[in-house]
């Protein structure tokens, strides 16, 4: 009995594994497809996380500019920024000195240094190419110069534009 019931079970065995001998071409092409896509996906994720950077810092700067304009604005005070190569740095003017100093006591318009190799490339306001210690001066009566900022890594670059009538917005530059 207990033979009979070996040969039974081993045929059965023998049976169900020739029924499914491994993957079909299709199931295996469709599951390499599936990885290219991921690994497609990964890879441009991962490429785009630099100009992803210098994005966020220019759109950083944008923010912080419309910020200084409001505050501008509301203290019916006038504010500039000062640009570097590494960083900016709000001030404001004081009267009784007739000269700018550095905005104090404020956490958002605190002196700011640039990501490591992330630069200001330019700065144009009303056209002019800004010299050593560029400059942008932000009026209490809300209206702007009309300026460009040029924040780059490498080839990647963002742009910070600005308006008379007191937009700000990113955009990429020409190329």
């Amino acid at each position: 009995m207990q033979a009979g019931h070996y040969r039974r079970s081993r045929s059965r065995g023998c049976a169900a594994p020739s029924a499914s001998r491994g993957f079909t071409l299709i199931e295996l092409l469709v599951v390499m497809l599936l990885m290219v896509i991921v690994l497609a996906m990964v890879g441009l994720g991962i490429g785009g996380s630099e100009s992803r950077e210098v994005r966020e810092e220019a759109e950083r700067i944008a923010v912080l500019l419309q910020n200084a304009r409001q505050e501008s604005i509301l203290q019916g005070k006038v504010f500039a920024v000062m640009f570097s190569a590494d960083g900016y740095e709000f001030l404001v003017l004081d009267n009784s000195k007739r000269k700018f100093v550095p905005v104090t006591g404020d956490d958002i318009l605190r002196p700011r240094r640039l990501p490591a190799s992330i630069s200001i490339r330019s700065v144009v306001v009303d056209g002019s190419p800004q010299g050593s210690q560029p400059r942008l001066i932000l009026l209490p009566t809300g209206e702007l110069p009309t300026f460009s900022i040029v924040v780059a890594r490498g080839d990647d670059k963002w742009q910070v534009d600005g308006t008379p009538d007191g937009q700000i917005k990113t955009v990429t530059p020409n190329a």
